[in-house]
């Protein structure tokens, strides 16, 4: 389980801020689901520079990171950790930012001195700074989930409306094909049983390559591992924009027969909302991307997520989006509500109350309910075979008393998780 691999690596020393020299980790819960690629790609690769701390009064270096400060907008509140870290060190000590976290340097606005600011390819700069061996892995084999996961990808080029991305920044950057290929021969020459499952993760892969090679390339990355015999399954889990898949794109993801599992996010049925949330596909693209997906690669799990909540959203918005969800055949959704952070571009526009969210929220299901001609469900943020837990119904209904308490503080989540109420 993932809790034993996070015990392995002693990573929960880290969350008592403010003890240890290498203050490297302020964990919340999800932290696989919310930061699976912080952790595998930089995190773990930082283990040696984490074996050995002192009290931070005594520490020349502390190393912060808050692995929720992008995904939630936590900018204000790793802005106020940070101070209250740099008023604790000793004098000349340097606080080093790292990863997500290092989003919150807007939000200081200069106010701390002696504070550096690593977002990206923080492991190997640590590296070169202290002088150890480590940096960023792109390819690491996750014993847990029996894959390979890869990312070929970083960042979004996107500035949807809704998204963090609106306030945040993170440099996109892509993997060469050659060098992919080159990991992947050495992966076959070494371990070709790690080979059988590849699972190719970004926030965005449709725009993999356009830095590179100036235009989409993630079809000519799907034919390439296709091309590997030891490989028997692609998994594409998340970051698949519907109105980047170019031509060439959806034949790829057509034709490769070891593809078992996409990630093609709806949002929601309403062209009017589509437009107002900043997304370029329409309900039409949409309809005929998965409908020819379905007809050429049956056996392909596909997930979507839908967005409630949205500015001006409406009952006929609802059905437009149960609509679309009876023709297009997702096997899984999530839903998710949408609570508007003061930063992004939708706060100017009236917010719906909870109340009529969950109302929207209900409506759906049961209309879904009525209308189901195929076999779907509703997932949480691990999609899988497996039933929900109780165990899970309960974690999920805390996360919604925090989500309360967030909000109250003025630290809103972009998104929550409700599917809890579908059980």
């Amino acid at each position: 389980m993932f809790m034993e691999f996070l015990n392995s690596i002693k990573l929960w020393q880290y969350d008592n801020l403010g003890k240890y020299k290498i203050n490297a980790d302020y964990l919340k819960f999800y932290v696989r689901d919310e930061c699976y690629r912080e952790i595998m790609v930089s995190y773990s690769q930082m283990m040696p520079l984490l074996e050995h701390t002192v009290p931070i009064e005594e520490a020349d270096y502390i190393l912060y990171m808050h692995m929720y400060a992008r995904c939630y907008e936590f900018s204000d509140f790793v802005a106020r950790q940070l101070k209250s870290i740099a008023a604790r060190r000793k004098e000349g000590a340097e606080i080093i930012v790292l990863g997500k976290a290092a989003n919150a340097e807007k939000e200081l606005n200069g106010s701390i001195s002696n504070i550096t600011f690593w977002g990206d390819h923080f492991a190997e700069k640590l590296g070169k700074k202290f002088g150890v061996d480590i940096k960023e892995q792109y390819f690491v084999y996750d014993k847990e989930e029996k894959h390979l996961a890869i990312w070929p990808v970083n960042g979004c080029l996107n500035k949807c409306k809704f998204c963090r991305r609106c306030f945040m920044d993170i440099r996109f950057e892509s993997l060469s094909l050659e060098g992919i290929k080159t990991n992947l021969d050495r992966i076959k020459l070494n371990n070709p049983e790690q080979m059988r499952t590849i699972s190719l993760r970004a926030e965005n892969i449709t725009e993999y390559g356009i830095d590179i090679y100036g235009r989409q390339m993630l079809h000519e990355l799907i034919y390439l591992i296709d091309s590997y015999e030891e490989v028997k399954e692609i998994k594409l889990p998340i970051g698949l924009c519907i109105a980047e898949i170019t031509p060439e794109i959806l034949e790829a993801l057509c034709y490769s027969k070891k593809i078992t599992q996409l990630a093609m996010n709806l949002e929601t049925g309403s062209d009017r909302l589509l437009k107002l949330i900043g997304k370029k596909h329409t309900t039409e693209e949409a309809r005929n991307i998965f409908n020819k997906i379905h007809m050429l690669n049956p056996n392909v799990v596909i997930s979507t997520t839908i967005m409630l909540g949205l500015p001006t959203e409406n009952m006929g918005d609802i059905l437009d989006t149960a609509e679309l969800i009876l023709d297009t055949k997702p096997d899984n959704i999530l839903c998710n509500y949408f609570i508007c952070s003061p930063k992004l571009p939708l706060a100017k526009y009236p917010q719906i109350s909870e109340s009529c969210r969950e109302y929207h929220l209900k409506a759906l299901f049961n209309y879904l309910k009525k209308r189901r001609t195929h076999k779907f469900k509703f997932v949480s943020h691990s999609i899988d075979k497996k039933p929900i837990s109780r165990k899970r119904m309960e974690e999920l209904k805390q996360l919604g008393e925090k989500n309360k308490m967030y909000m109250r503080r003025g630290i809103n989540p972009i998104h929550f998780s409700t599917d809890y109420l579908f059980m």
